[in-house]
Parts: C-alpha cells; structure tokens; sequence
C-alpha cells in the first residue's frame, strides 16, 4: 500500500502543497489537494488543501483570497464553447497582515462540478506553462492533470497571478468546473502554521453547439447599471428574438448569488435584481437564452 508521508486537509480550489516536503508538486508525491478528487475512498481518497496536524496552518485562512477567472480575448467568461482556447487566470491576494514571501499551488479542470469518486479531466492544458511549474499527468491514486508549481515560487507584495493556456472540451461535454488550492508561506523553511492557503472553485457551462462567441456577443445589447451597484441593479436586453431569458450573477468564485427569469416580448426588457445583501466585490451578470449570451462585469459597492 502506498505510504502517505503528509495529509492534506481543505475545501474546493487550486491546490498548494506542504512545503517542505512537496515544493516541487505534490501530484508528483501522488496527490491532487485541489479538493476536485476528495470524493474517492480509501487509497483514493485524495486529501483536499495544505493542512495535516502542524503542516502549514491548521485550517482554511480566509484572508488569503484564491480567484479563478476564464478569459476569452481578455474578458472574463462564465461559459465555454466546445473546441476554443481560453485563459485560465489564477490569482491569490494576501490579506493576513503577515510576511508571505512564497506561495505554491495546485490548478484542474474537471468534467462536472462536484467531487467524485470517479472523475475525468475537462478540457486539456497547453503544455507551454509559466516558469516554475509543470504539468503532472493522472497517476496510480489520481486521476484528473494537474498544474502546480515546480519549484519555490517568490513574490511581492500581496498579489501574484499566474495564467494558463486551456482548451474547451468536445461539444456535449456540458458543465465544467476548475479547481485550484494555493498555499503562501513565509520562507522560514519550515511547513509550519506560518503558513497560510486557501481554496477556490469556478463553474462553467457549455454555448449550445452551434452559436459561437462572436454571434451571441453580436446580436442585441445588454446594460447593467447603476456600475458600481448599491442595492438594486437594473438590467436591460435590446434587440433580441422574443422568449424566456435567464439572467444569473456569480461572484468571482464562481458562486451564484442571484438568477433571475425574464420573459422578451417585442425584442426587450427591463429586470431589477436586488444586490442590498451581496458582500462588496466584483460580479459577473451573464444573460443566456434562445442562442444568445452575454457576460457583464458589475462592482457591488
């Protein structure tokens, strides 16, 4: 049976390993931490984060943020299409107050959105990643490829971004969810509770075969305002074939914080979302139906 030298323990996102140990990957020691694998059991039960009695902090930091972002053509996307290339951009923000000086992570793309004992890779990375990572193929207790760091990553100050060339899986696939982990330490050489991470987890959809990015950004116009929003965002639709429409809002994480039905008659309408209980930040109002979607970018006051 394989020996487990160190646990790892947290919640969904990009994945950053026990340091000491595992600064060149912890997929290459046969672990995915990113917690897109923490439904299997036994041998396969993969740990989900950095933490194992003493290793690194002994749990989830919140003031560490971990944000996943899908680009296509530098606009941040909540949906896919089958075939094309995007950027994934992973980005982590120290808000502890604390000197962290280094940071590793874990990044995977997974068909569906939930962890499983059975999972598959969604999609398929560029080979050509950043300096200091690499890309670790599925193994005897994983299953899904991960990218992580390859070596001690240094940054400064609280932000650091790191971003990788993704490309959508065949049409039908449906939903797809990344996962990431990242872990940022202080340096001293030693995986202790020093050491802070956090996870974070992004979700996807599939465009319908047949209507492309450049036709659904073309036809009709979508506004969101007031931008920045207080407590009630108006959104209007012009221009588009007559039906029921959805609009939905995701934070950064990828949560949903609000969906909304909306029904077009004579190639409009007008919704009100209530936003007095989102938490400040920025958030992505996507607009789907009848062939068309639209993605806008709202900062919530």
């Amino acid at each position: 049976m394989k020996k487990r030298i160190l646990l790892f323990t947290l919640s969904a996102g990009i994945g950053i390993l026990c340091f000491s140990s595992y600064r060149s990957g912890a997929a290459r020691n046969g672990y995915d931490c990113t917690g897109a694998e923490a439904g299997g059991t036994g041998s396969f039960a993969n740990p989900v984060g950095c933490n194992s009695g003493g290793c690194h902090g002994t749990s989830v930091t919140p003031t560490v943020q971990v944000t996943i972002e899908l680009d296509s053509a530098g606009v941040p996307v909540n949906n896919y299409k089958a075939g094309q290339t995007y950027t994934v951009k992973l980005t982590g923000t120290n808000g502890t107050g604390s000197s962290l000086s280094q940071y590793g992570f874990q990044l995977a793309a997974m068909k569906d959105t939930v962890a499983a004992a059975t999972v598959a890779d969604g999609g398929t990375w560029s080979t050509t990643v950043p300096t200091s990572t690499h890309i670790t193929a599925p193994g005897t207790y994983t299953m899904l490829t991960v990218i992580e760091q390859s070596s001690a990553i240094t940054f400064s100050g609280t932000t650091f971004t790191q971003s990788f060339t993704w490309t959508a899986p065949v049409s039908g696939t449906g939903r797809i969810s990344f996962w990431a982990v990242i872990n940022m330490v202080n340096g001293n050489g030693n995986a202790d509770a020093g050491d802070k991470y956090n996870t974070g987890h992004l979700v996807v959809n599939e465009i319908a075969s047949g209507v492309g990015v450049a036709t659904v950004s073309a036809n009709g116009a979508v506004t969101a305002y007031p931008n920045p929003v207080t407590n009630l965002l108006q959104v209007s639709l012009d221009g588009v074939n007559a039906g029921s429409y959805t609009i939905a809002a995701f934070d950064l994480n990828g949560r949903n914080v609000a969906t909304e039905a909306a029904a077009v008659v004579g190639g409009s309408f007008n919704k009100s979302i209530n936003t007095a209980a989102w938490a400040p930040g920025v958030y992505q109002i996507v607009v789907n139906g009848n062939g068309f979607s639209k993605v806008l970018k709202v900062v919530k006051q």
